[in-house]
């Protein structure tokens, strides 16, 4: 019971970080701007064509849809509480997901080094960043590490639910990131494993139900991938899967128009790409990728725990020894090795797996992103609690505390470790992107509701509610006859490229500065974001000059 207790405890502590964060947020992520239109659809137009037509995997935006009404009882109607509501499908995924976590450490180990996990995983910033922002990777990771815990339960028992619902849950979690898949790969390479060394022994009518079970953990899975495919037409749109799988990029649609662009603007010379290319440069080397993927993780880790991860798998099989009297193992059937074999094993070909999908990514795309690396970081987790424990053990042995002293200086790391996080995770968030929030509020109050406003990075529009366009569809923008306004950063102004250079131009031919807002709310850092009234001429033939 007392497990129980501190488990929730630490839920509790999650959970009460998440509010603050969604409190203190006003925008939402830049990718978590396409899940909110794609929410919106769901509530407005029929759901087979919003799957059909988004290019977003559909179970994070569907329950943003069915949460939104629930926070505009409280909050009411608006862009704001289009926000909360994604932040708050997000935080409640990330604080279910500390469940699988602890049970699977608990399996690994023992209960006290899956509360050690639990506790860093809520005060590592990354994971509670992304926790509670407008993205669907919470959701995501949550469904793998559960997968993983009913797929580690599967290899150790001889029951039909544990692999059925591996599939399900995977299958659901693929709805919402492509990425869950590589959990029942894992799953079944390992089973492979387990086969060849267990299964033999068993007795005949044993080892056909053994084999059996695999087969339903895939058709379950796939039964519910395969009727999103035959929904959708396809897979995924995902452009790194597609990569991955070798597809390449998907073909793009032909649409019947007289012309995509007005005379002038269809000169070759002019640049309308959604975004500036990244200055970072692209990763092209093998030995490259694999070094930024090892400092992502361990920066993600915050340096600390990535060097207690490498010692607790160092020490895993002492650790393992320490913890054997604390461990309650199911029956297995004779002749199977013993339940902690499978699942270092199971964790051990799931993160050599996505590894490699990660690498692929990298070497076709040329970038790595944290949130890439944090499923990484999460299933590496049980590692990391194991040696900051034999760590704190080692110290307590060799100084000789007492029982009593020992308990002492552990409550005052905890205290330590959560004050740290705390403070890590109560810095600013985002705030060189308040002046895009100062602009909406001024287009919500200064504007009609009629008009349309062209926004280059979307989150302005996005505050002032009006009806919009991003810049992937700055085409239709300039055929818009109530196009009024045109909200632009001002270092995509100063950009040397094409890019900036065709905003320039545009801007000075059909627009006069109305407004300007500074990147910060302080005032530091200059202006940041700047508000034009559009003028739409009688013809574009003029700019060619």
């Amino acid at each position: 019971m007392s497990g129980r207790r501190s488990l929730l405890a630490l839920v509790l502590l999650a959970a009460a970080l998440h509010i603050t964060g969604i409190a203190r947020s006003v925008l939402p992520a830049q990718d978590g701007l396409k899940f909110l239109r794609t929410a919106r659809d769901f509530q407005s137009k029929p759901w087979i064509d919003v799957v059909r037509g988004s290019d977003q995997h559909p179970l994070y935006p569907a329950l943003v849809a069915l949460g939104e009404p629930f926070v505009a009882a409280i909050n009411g109607k608006g862009p704001n509480t289009w926000r909360i509501a994604a932040q708050a499908v997000a935080a409640l995924a990330s604080l279910a997901l500390l469940i699988p976590l602890y049970g699977l450490t608990r399996t690994l180990f023992d209960a006290r080094i899956a509360w050690v996990a639990v506790l860093i995983y809520v005060v590592l910033p990354l994971p509670a960043a992304i926790g509670h922002d407008t993205l669907s990777d919470s959701l995501a990771l949550f469904a793998a590490l559960l997968a993983l815990w009913l797929g580690e339960i599967s290899l150790r028992s001889s029951g039909w639910k544990a692999p059925l619902g591996c599939g399900l849950v995977a299958g659901l979690g693929f709805l919402a990131r492509p990425e869950v898949l590589v959990v029942p790969l894992a799953v079944a390479l390992t089973w492979i494993t387990r086969s060849g060394v267990g299964v033999a022994t068993l007795p005949r009518p044993r080892t056909r139900i053994a084999l059996a079970r695999l087969p339903a953990l895939g058709l379950s899975f796939l039964v519910i991938v395969g009727a999103y495919a035959l929904l959708k037409g396809e897979v995924s749109e995902k452009l790194a899967l597609r990569q991955a799988m070798g597809m390449g990029p998907r073909k793009p649609q032909v649409r019947r128009a007289k012309q995509w662009l007005p005379p002038g603007l269809n000169d070759p010379r002019w640049d309308f790409a959604p975004k500036e290319e990244s200055e970072e440069p692209a990763i092209a080397t093998a030995p490259g990728i694999v070094v930024r993927l090892g400092l992502q993780w361990a920066e993600c880790l915050c340096g600390l725990f990535a060097v207690f991860a490498v010692w607790g798998v160092a020490r895993a099989r002492f650790i393992r020894q320490l913890c054997a009297p604390n461990q309650e193992h199911q029956p297995t059937p004779d002749g199977e090795p013993s339940p902690p074999q499978w699942g270092p094993r199971l964790i051990a070909v799931y993160l050599a797996l996505f590894s490699l999908v990660l690498f692929r990514h990298a070497f076709k795309m040329g970038y790595l992103s944290d949130r890439h690396t944090l499923t990484l970081v999460a299933a590496s987790i049980p590692w990391a609690a194991a040696g900051t424990f034999v760590c704190m053990r080692g110290i307590a042995v060799k100084l000789r505390w007492s029982p009593r002293f020992a308990r002492i200086a552990g409550a005052v790391a905890v205290l330590t470790l959560v004050t740290a996080g705390v403070r890590l995770q109560s810095k600013p968030i985002h705030p060189s992107r308040w002046g895009h929030w100062a602009a909406g509020r001024w287009l919500a109050a200064h504007t009609d509701p009629a008009d349309a406003v062209l926004d280059t990075r979307g989150w302005a529009a996005f505050v002032s509610g009006r009806r919009s366009y991003d810049y992937w569809h700055v085409r239709q923008a300039f055929t818009d006859s109530q196009l009024r306004y045109v909200v632009v950063g001002t270092g995509e102004l100063e950009a040397e490229s094409r890019r900036a250079a065709t905003l320039r131009a545009v801007l000075a031919y059909a627009a006069d500065p109305v407004v300007e807002f500074p990147e910060r709310q302080d005032g530091h850092g200059g202006a940041g974001v700047r508000v034009y009234r559009y003028r739409r001429p009688a013809s574009w033939e003029g700019i060619r000059r």
